[in-house]
Parts: structure tokens; C-alpha cells; sequence
């Protein structure tokens, strides 16, 4: 009886010729997930940025158990000022990354904005999302002080801890013919950390990019650039120690300097009429700034109540 009724539910299948092929929708969240064909991830996961400016995201697509299919990315935005755009939209052989561009307009209303990233590969029917986070500041008028706010630390802060990658506070400014000058406190929360602290500066029609100048090194000491290199500095550092930094440019003549003040202690020079590193040679404009810890698991570097005029 049994062996009966599979020949007729096998004679009905093959009668009807129905197929069920159900679309997977698999893995979502800042961290990215995987399935059986891809992983999708986004770094940062979250940034600042000034209503009115952008940030730039890098979206990351890896194989997985040898896949080398067709993947095509997309990106949508919760706020509806703000806009996300991908520079690559199709990632083929399976691996590849794109930059993701969150532009927001002037009157973008603070606060944090959820952008998804869509990955799918239509040829198997899979799709996967990964998010990240723009927190939006309020626009800000040229020469102003800027106070950098982050909702997701102490008021003022910005942290960055080891293997997150970049962390940029999105911030244009067009200093004036006599340079710039910076403010902010940084603080190591270990003694051995590798972190570095810089600017971000773009050519036209080019993502920003990180330019260290002052390095909290592995060594204990605190080193600034002087044009290709960090010079030896005989400045030590202490975990959980807050150092206040006034870091003054010259674009024009293409030198900086950078003074230290410690916690209790009066201010001293760190170097001074230093050359800026070559990619900032020329520059009329800065979009920012950031900071990168590379080292050791679990170190944090914060910096808190940054400003420019």
C-alpha cells in the first residue's frame, strides 16, 4: 500500500511539473554574515559625519567554500536626505570590494542614520544585507570651532579600538592663507598601543584618505611625521593618561607643528616646522579626521573635544 502511494505522488510530480525553488535571504548586521556562497561585510560600521558632508564606507565581498559567481551590490538609506552610492556595483569571481558613499545635504536632521547594504547573487537565488551607521552632526560655518560629537561614546569622543579599522569623523574645511590650527585630547588606554591619530585629505574626485602624524607607539613613546617618517621622540605615555594636543598647519608653506600638553603639566613642543607628508603637499581643503588602532587586542585610542579654526 505504501509503495502504491509514492508511485502515485511520483506520477502527480512528474504530471504537473512543479519545481519549489524558495529565495534565501541569509546573514544581516554591521559585522556582515556568510552563507554557502559569499560573505558581505562593511568597515567602519559606524562614522561621524557634518550635515553637509559625506563618509566613505568600504564594502567587502569574500568567497566562500570556492564560489566565483556574479555578486551585485546595492545601498539604501533610512533618512531620505541622505543619499548612498556604491563606486562598484557588481563584484565578479566572487571576491572584490566597493566604496560606499553616504552624502548628506545640509539640512540632513542630527542624528543616527541606518545605511543596508544588498549583496545577491541571482544566479542561485541569494541575497544577503550587512548595515552600517552615519551618525549626523549639525552643519557647522567655515572657521568656526567644530565640536566632534559620537552618540556611541562619552560626550566630545571618538573611540577606535584595535582591528576596527579606520574610524573618520567626516568634517570639511578650507583653512585660510595662514594655515590652521587643531585641538583635542587623546587618550591610550594601554601602554604598549599602536594607534596613530591624523588627517583626512582627498584629491578631486578621490576618496579621503588617513594621513597619520601623531603615532602612540608600541614602545611607549609618542612620535610625530615628519614628511615620510616619524621622528624619535623621548615623550612617554601613560595607559589612561589624557594628553592634550594643539597641532598647528601651514598648507601654504607645507609644514606643521605639534605641541603636548599632560595631564597637570604645561605645554611643550612635540616638533616643530615639521614637512607634511607628501599627499598633503598642495592641498587647499581637509575633510576630516581620524584615527587608526592596529594593536594590542582590546587597546583603545579616544580622542575627545576636537576643534578647528
Amino acid at each position: 500500500m505504501h509503495k502504491l502511494v509514492f508511485w502515485i505522488a511520483a506520477l502527480l510530480l512528474l504530471e504537473t511539473g512543479c519545481v519549489i525553488s524558495p529565495r534565501r535571504t541569509v546573514g544581516s548586521g554591521s559585522g556582515g554574515g556568510s552563507n554557502s556562497e559569499f560573505s558581505l561585510s562593511a568597515s567602519p560600521s559606524s562614522q561621524v559625519v557634518t550635515a553637509g558632508a559625506s563618509a566613505t564606507f568600504t564594502v567587502t565581498v569574500q568567497p566562500v567554500n570556492g564560489f566565483t559567481g556574479t555578486v551585485t551590490l546595492s545601498a539604501s538609506a533610512a533618512n531620505s536626505s541622505v543619499v548612498a552610492s556604491l563606486d562598484n556595483t557588481t563584484i565578479i569571481g566572487g571576491s572584490g570590494s566597493a566604496n560606499l558613499t553616504v552624502q548628506t545635504t545640509s539640512t540632513t536632521p542630527a542624528g543616527a542614520v541606518t545605511i543596508t547594504i544588498t549583496a545577491s547573487d541571482t544566479s542561485n537565488n541569494v541575497s544577503q544585507n550587512a548595515t552600517v551607521t552615519a551618525t549626523v552632526q549639525g552643519a557647522t560655518t567655515a572657521g568656526a570651532l567644530v565640536p566632534i560629537m559620537d552618540a556611541s561614546s562619552p560626550a566630545g569622543c571618538v573611540t577606535g579600538p584595535a582591528a576596527s579599522g579606520i574610524q573618520r569623523v567626516s568634517m570639511p574645511s578650507t583653512p585660510g592663507s595662514s594655515g590652521f590650527t587643531a585641538t583635542f585630547d587623546a587618550t591610550p588606554s594601554s601602554a604598549g598601543i599602536d594607534a596613530a591619530f591624523g588627517l583626512l585629505s582627498a584629491a578631486p574626485g578621490t576618496n579621503a584618505t588617513l594621513t597619520g602624524l601623531i603615532h602612540f607607539n608600541a614602545a611607549g613613546a609618542i612620535e610625530v611625521r615628519d614628511g615620510n617618517t616619524f621622528a624619535a621622540s623621548n615623550t612617554r605615555y601613560a595607559a589612561g593618561d589624557a594628553y592634550h594636543f594643539r597641532l598647528v598647519g601651514n598648507l601654504p608653506a607645507a609644514t606643521y607643528s605639534v605641541f603636548i600638553t599632560p595631564s597637570g603639566g604645561t605645554e611643550m613642543p612635540l616638533g616643530t616646522n615639521l614637512q607634511v607628508p607628501p599627499n598633503l603637499r598642495g592641498i587647499t581643503a581637509l575633510n576630516g579626521w581620524g584615527m587608526l588602532t592596529n594593536s594590542p587586542e582590546g587597546a583603545v585610542l579616544g580622542v575627545c573635544q576636537f576643534s578647528l579654526q
